[in-house]
């Protein structure tokens, strides 16, 4: 199963993209709903090629299963980053960012993913569409505050 939720943002889109190579923004965007274990050795900037494993933190205490996320392609023309996830009951959950602009200001920034999860993909797919709108809240959040990106 599919799913795609977009979101504008009041942010050049070479600064939102900055901010998307670097691990902090993902655990900013994250906190509160999910955790990774050992996020401390996660590199300052993600990079292409390169396999993270992590352990699921529901709400970033309860433990969760082993993840891995294996950055396939991040291109800095495209402004796409594609990762390819999994662990657990998740065989696959592959995720695409993209940003684009929309004039000098303003950006639009998409998370597509494809999950499966055998039998439990419905409920995974409904877990995935949660958390993505509240990642793009956080997002929201990261870019109106004071916190730095990028």
């Amino acid at each position: 199963m599919k799913t795609k939720i977009s979101s504008i943002f009041n942010t050049p889109a070479d600064r939102a993209w900055s901010a998307i190579r670097e691990s902090k923004t993902l655990l900013f965007v994250t906190r509160g709903f999910l955790g990774f274990q050992g996020a401390e050795k996660f590199p300052e900037k993600w990079v292409e090629g390169r396999t993270e494993k992590t352990r699921i933190l529901f709400f970033g205490v309860i433990p969760g299963w082993n993840h891995q996320l294996h950055f396939t392609e991040i291109s800095d023309v495209k402004r796409e980053q594609f990762t390819e996830e999994g662990g657990g009951l998740i065989s696959q959950w592959n995720h695409l960012i993209k940003v684009e602009p929309i004039n000098s200001s303003q950006c639009k920034y998409t998370d597509e993913i494809e999950i499966r999860a055998g039998i439990f993909t419905p409920l995974v797919w409904l877990y995935a569409n949660t958390f993505y709108h509240y990642r793009q809240l956080r997002w929201r959040k990261l870019i109106n505050s004071a916190y730095k990106i990028a």
